[in-house]
């Protein structure tokens, strides 16, 4: 068993190397670059010529191009993702948020690509204040989130060295596991396109995996720390995870009330955690 997760975490460890960092982020605001221009002259390919290229890019015009490149951006902040959460369980959930505004912000974009510009602005009114909601609920997130990180104060599940190590790369192997859906569902989103003509993101389900993992880790800690304060700590993460994916499948208006909601649980149960330890001062606490 030690083996394998040593195993887990040499090859987590450089995925992580070479999908993180300055060099990494040059190139991936380079590939967006290519996606987006790509998807302006399919568009216009699509403008000069309608009905010649393949069923998967007939439905690309210069609007949906933004929601195209948007959405590789989100699937690179997913991974992103993926790489916090063995360093830190409430940061992940901080990178969370993060992602949830992008998501609210890539749907103001998506309804901006209904506006009808022939029409009044009567007529595309609808499609207005769905932009405003999206917009405000990823604004108010964005701060609330600031936020979120300022009341965070990490402390050690566990004082002794070897169990730190050990719990560190426990924490690897589940998230290599979320790689792995990760890849999954990417690729399951791309057959998809190809199929259908219809790029359909399964952000939702990438969540419902994080529910799982969330899962793990806080019975992973109990190893380690049966304090109360953190066990409800690591279980109201679970339910926050829950909560934002409540928001992705809600309707507009709603998602984005529900967004700010997950972000105020957050930033109550980090303060109060912290509140607990400054009152009652245990030996120990989570991390």
């Amino acid at each position: 068993m030690n083996r394998l997760t040593f195993w887990f975490e040499f090859i987590f460890n450089k995925l992580e190397e070479k999908l993180s960092g300055k060099n990494f982020d040059r190139l991936l605001s380079t590939l967006l670059v290519i996606v987006f221009l790509v998807s302006q002259l399919i568009a216009l390919f699509n403008d000069l010529n309608p009905g010649i290229l393949p069923v998967f890019l007939k439905s690309v015009n210069h609007f949906s191009g933004i929601t195209i490149t948007f959405n590789f951006l989100l699937y690179f902040e997913l991974l992103g993702l993926i790489f916090v959460i063995p360093h830190s369980i409430a940061n992940s959930i901080g990178k969370q948020y993060e992602i949830l505004s992008l998501i609210l912000l890539r749907s103001a974009f998506e309804e901006f690509a209904h506006y009808n510009f022939h029409e009044n602005f009567k007529h595309n009114l609808p499609e207005i204040l769905k932009m405003f909601s999206d917009g405000a609920g990823a604004l108010i997130i964005f701060g609330l989130t600031l936020i979120f990180y300022a009341f965070q104060k990490h402390r050690q599940i566990t004082m002794e060295p070897g169990d730190k190590e050990i719990f560190v790369r426990l924490k690897k192997v589940v998230a290599s596991g979320v790689f792995l859906s990760f890849i999954f569902i990417g690729f399951r989103d791309l057959i998809h396109l190809l199929l259908s003509g219809h790029f359909v993101q399964s952000f939702q389900l990438f969540y419902l995996m994080l529910i799982f993992a969330d899962m793990l880790f806080l019975l992973i800690s109990l190893r380690y720390e049966i304090h109360y304060a953190n066990i409800f700590r690591y279980s109201a993460f679970v339910l926050i995870t829950i909560f934002i994916r409540m928001s992705l499948l809600a309707p507009v208006y709603y998602n984005g009330i529900m967004g700010v909601f997950s972000v105020l649980f957050g930033i109550s149960l980090i303060y109060l955690h912290n509140r607990y330890f400054e009152v009652l001062k245990p030996e120990s606490g989570g991390h």
